[in-house]
């Protein structure tokens, strides 16, 4: 049996891998975490084969991001982020408005009940939104964790491609980093950046801290920059093979896709989707216009995905990291902690009347 988890651990990053350097080779946007995405996602779906991916390979992906993307908060990128404040609420009240509306319409058209639609639309993640559809009656977790899987991966490979079309000047802007790279920190930093890592990461695992993997590097590398005001840089193939292991996960998370909706409920739910990163792209001119924010840096922070893919696509095409990945944080947090309870309180308060 172990003989057998190390083949199929070994093919599973074969593949992932191999599809990485093929779109690499190909000129696609995003290669090692959209190709290692789909391959899995296709065999998944088309094969019987017991693929085998370990949670620690997928916790290591979202370590090494958390780093990656901790390196862009400098001091003066904090205080910047305390000023946009008002339009991280704004763009959040926004996206969640028109997702609660997009809900009442998948709900009117579907046998989905409102609060399966609504908490299966929310931006705040799946593992979280499937958690708290288990606390509703008459939510069904099971659909619930299918819209969500819908969305995320219509973003993780709509939007990449988007921002080519659309953005095109942000091709071609540095990517990589003039800072030094974290193998040249002297041993005791590393040492300490390390085990306050660890420390870090204990404690949110101890109260449940919503994605602990990757904000816990994250901060503490913002606490590290802070305080020596010497930032580094990952090298870009460490960036390279946690896209891997991520695109790897979540490619076969999409299991049984094909047999979980009937053609009209997927139709509905993909054209609401849609529909959500055309609001997002025309929210983004539009908060231009009045905030006179950088384009790219609006679209990336609005889109409806992940922090961890939108700060990868972010760094890739030379966006402003801090930026798009403190709007993420802010809308995760007011979602989970403040749009998500409330909502399903009210839930829980319209069902009990009902009653």
């Amino acid at each position: 049996m172990a003989n057998s988890k190390w083949k199929w651990l070994f093919l599973t990053a074969l593949f992932s891998t191999g599809m990485g350097f093929v779109f690499y080779a190909g000129g696609i946007f995003l290669p090692w975490l959209l190709g290692p995405l789909i391959i899995m996602m296709i065999l998944r779906n088309v094969t019987d084969w017991p693929f085998y991916w370990p949670s620690w390979l997928r916790n290591t992906g979202l370590l090494i991001v958390g780093v990656q993307m901790g390196t862009s908060f400098t001091s003066q990128a904090l205080m910047t982020m305390v000023l946009y404040l008002p339009l991280m609420l704004v763009l959040t009240l926004l996206i969640t408005g028109f997702t609660a509306v997009s809900a009442l319409t998948l709900s009117k058209n579907t046998e989905y009940p409102y609060q399966t639609a609504l908490l299966g639309s929310f931006p705040g993640g799946l593992s979280q939104m499937v958690l708290l559809s288990e606390e509703v009656k008459g939510a069904q977790p099971s659909a619930v964790a299918l819209m969500q899987t819908i969305r995320i991966l219509l973003v993780i490979t709509v939007v990449p491609f988007l921002v080519t079309f659309f953005f095109p000047a942000a091709q071609g802007e540095t990517t990589g980093s003039v800072q030094p790279l974290i193998t040249s920190l002297p041993f005791l930093w590393l040492f300490l950046l390390a085990a306050s890592v660890l420390a870090v990461l204990k404690g949110m695992q101890k109260v449940h801290f919503p994605i602990p993997f990757m904000l816990a590097p994250l901060l503490c590398v913002v606490a590290y920059n802070v305080l020596t005001s010497s930032p580094f840089a990952l090298p870009e193939t460490i960036v390279a093979a946690a896209q891997i292991l991520l695109g790897a996960h979540l490619g076969l998370q999409m299991e049984g896709v094909r047999g979980l909706l009937s053609i009209k409920p997927l139709v509905i739910v993909v054209g609401i989707n849609l529909a959500l990163i055309l609001f997002c792209i025309g929210l983004s001119f539009a908060l231009n216009a009045v905030f006179s924010f950088p384009l790219i840096d609006l679209f990336l922070s609005a889109a409806p995905g992940g922090v961890a893919e939108m700060a990868i696509t972010a760094y890739s095409v030379g966006a402003d990291v801090s930026t798009v990945t403190s709007f993420h944080l802010f809308r995760i947090f007011f979602i989970l902690f403040a749009a998500a309870p409330a909502t399903v309180f009210l839930l829980k308060r319209s069902l009990k009347r009902a009653g």
